[in-house]
Formats: structure tokens, C-alpha cells, sequence
């Protein structure tokens, strides 16, 4: 189910009657099909335009999750809480835009922080919503960092796994290519590989 899909049934659905499990297995699913929209988003490779893309993902998450605890907030409100918590707009903006000006390697930045950046803001909401809007803001900037921070680590890690695996099967094909390899071998390798990752 895509982005949109997922924003439409939890605006259009009822939570006044659902359990906490409920509750919170919507926020989940939520913040991850917008986490990886946000992330999708700023492949395109202009640096500036990534923030004008991400803010309606994460304002349509924030606003998603707020309904599934019972909160009803206009754009202007949900700006004012990811201010709260350390996550400006334009310091979103400002990082990302950096990170596109590093040759290849930026590419994995980007899409690290802003798969982090929304993954951390849906936690960081979900958090805020459940315990009715009382949290305070040194716990909740300090919350988002740490949480930032994990996901981002964990997202570069993943990407330039993912990024190391497929050069090192272009390099066996390209052996297989000028007859340095036989089909067998090739096969064999290429399990041993997918096998160490």
C-alpha cells in the first residue's frame, strides 16, 4: 500500500474506539510508508527542492498521527511541534541541501537523513500524542536526536551495504563477460556473495 493510500485510511478512519495496539500499530505502519516516501523523494538531484518535497510527507504523518490519538491540527500547529522538538524546516533544509553537494557519496546522505529525519519526527509525535501533549521539550528534542541519529547510522549502513554488494556483482559479471570466469563459477561466486551479506 503506497504513501497516499496509507494517509487517506488513517485521516478517514476512527480511533475513538481502538485499543492502544491499534493505536500504535497505525502510527507504525504510518511513519514507515512516510519514511521511505521521504526518502524516495529526494532522489531527485536538486538541492534545495528536497524540503519542498519532504514537508508535506512528514506534515501529512504528524497530522495522521494526531488523529489516530485523538488530535485534529492544521498545518500552522503541526509546524510549531516539529519546531518543538528540533526538527525546523530550514534546518532540514540546510543539512540536506549540504549533503547533495558531495559528489556520489551525497546521494546516500540524503537519502539516510531523510528517511531519519521523518522517522524520527513520527516517533518522536507518537510519543508526544500518547502522553496528551505534555511532554516536555527538552525530552522531546533530546528524544528526536537520539532517534535521529540511530536510524541515519543505521540507513547509511544499509545503503552502502547495498551499494558495495551490487559493484562487487557488476565485477563478476564483468569477469564472466571477458572469459575470466565460467558459468559455474560465476554462479558460485555470486551465492558465496548474496551469502556474506
Amino acid at each position: 500500500m503506497g504513501y497516499a493510500d496509507t494517509i487517506n485510511r488513517v485521516m478517514l478512519g476512527d480511533f475513538t474506539g481502538a485499543t492502544d495496539d491499534e493505536k500504535a500499530s497505525a502510527a507504525k505502519e504510518l511513519i514507515q510508508v512516510c519514511s521511505v516516501a521521504a526518502s524516495a523523494v529526494t532522489i531527485q538531484p536538486i538541492p534545495f527542492l528536497d524540503t519542498a518535497l519532504l514537508v508535506p510527507i512528514q506534515i501529512g504523518m504528524v497530522q495522521g498521527i494526531g488523529k489516530v490519538h485523538g488530535y485534529k491540527l492544521d498545518k500552522k500547529s503541526i509546524v510549531e511541534i516539529l519546531s518543538t522538538f528540533g526538527a525546523s524546516l530550514v534546518a532540514q533544509n540546510v543539512m540536506m541541501a549540504a549533503a547533495k553537494f558531495v559528489p556520489f557519496f551525497g546521494w546516500v546522505v540524503t537519502l539516510s537523513m531523510a528517511y531519519a529525519l521523518t522517522y524520527a519526527i513520527g516517533e518522536v509525535s507518537t510519543f508526544y500524542f500518547k502522553n496528551g501533549r505534555g511532554t516536555s521539550q527538552g525530552e522531546l528534542k533530546s528524544m528526536f536526536e537520539r532517534i535521529y541519529k540511530e536510524k541515519k547510522t543505521e540507513k547509511e549502513d544499509a545503503n552502502r551495504k547495498n551499494s558495495s554488494l551490487k559493484d562487487r556483482l557488476e565485477q563478476l559479471k564483468e569477469a564472466k563477460a571477458s572469459g575470466l570466469l565460467t558459468d559455474e563459477e560465476f554462479e558460485r561466486k555470486k551465492e558465496d556473495l548474496l551469502r556474506s551479506f
